[in-house]
């Protein structure tokens, strides 16, 4: 079972520009895709079509091989849990308690198992000690800790990171992208799907989407995606540090494997 398919869609905010033009992609379940482009090509735009918040001018989508329609959006919604850029804009309750158990009284969890998931996720997010406090107080990074907790307690197959991160201090990101990295360790089953322009962040999923003018570019794993320097240059993106060192040092006479992480690219250099 793939976790989403999409065939041939097509959508258009105005009826001269259309901003996804027959658009093919499948998601396996399990994965980790980040999908990335320049501002405009329409990766937002998935996001929203994927979880029914816009409709297809043409095309299917499917999730978890659900239809995106009307008679199936509550299906689709209960499969699929989005995280957004701004936390401010998803939070409902007073306390940090009660907008986690915001999405959990919708689904009817029953009172005296409530709690209990809102512990176990606050802890897996370090909330906890904040349970009762204001979002209002928190930082940018702690909202989006508390966005989090309140998507992964209704225990979502699909995870939908859109520019999560791209609010964040540089701290503020790491500790979001750690999280995330953490959260698919425990369950291998969640498909994280990352829509981003933060180059740094998809170097970190297993694989890469490019858009660009609403057709997908490249597609594969992160370096065989940021070898095509030069055209990912002509879109305005960059690529990520690490990538671009290795190609620097090749340029120098030193070359290293693809697949040396930081950590290990740095070893090989003192040694």
């Amino acid at each position: 079972m793939k976790a989403i398919e999409i065939e041939n869609l097509s959508f258009s905010y105005t009826k001269d520009q259309e901003v996804l033009k027959q658009l093919n992609l499948e998601i396996e379940l399990g994965s980790h895709v980040c999908i990335i482009g320049h501002n405009g090509s329409g990766k937002s735009t998935l996001a929203k079509l994927i979880i029914g918040l816009l409709e297809a001018k043409s095309g299917s989508i499917k999730v978890m091989e659900n239809e995106v329609n009307e008679k199936n959006i509550h299906t689709i919604r209960e499969k699929v849990g989005i995280v957004f850029q701004n936390p401010d804009n998803q939070f409902i309750g007073s306390t940090v308690r009660d907008d986690i158990a915001f999405g959990l009284e919708n689904r009817r969890i029953p009172q005296e198992k409530m709690d209990d998931v809102i512990d176990e996720f606050s802890k897996k997010v370090g909330m906890f000690d904040f349970l009762d406090q204001e979002p209002s107080n928190l930082s940018g990074g702690q909202k989006q800790r508390v966005a989090l907790a309140g998507v992964l307690a209704m225990n979502p197959d699909i995870l939908i990171l859109d520019e999560a991160t791209a609010m964040l201090d540089p701290k503020g990101r790491k500790e979001i992208l750690t999280l995330v990295s953490k959260m698919k360790g425990d369950n291998p089953n969640l498909t994280i799907i990352s829509i981003t322009h933060d180059i740094e962040e998809a170097y970190l999923a297993s694989r890469v989407v490019v858009l660009s003018d609403g057709k997908i570019m490249f597609d594969g794993i992160p370096n065989e995606v940021f070898s095509h320097y030069e055209e990912l240059l002509n879109i305005d993106l960059d690529i990520p540090f690490l990538v671009r060192l290795k190609r620097e040092l090749k340029n120098k006479g030193i070359d290293l494997d693809d697949a040396l992480n930081e950590e290990e690219v740095v070893r090989r250099l003192c040694q």
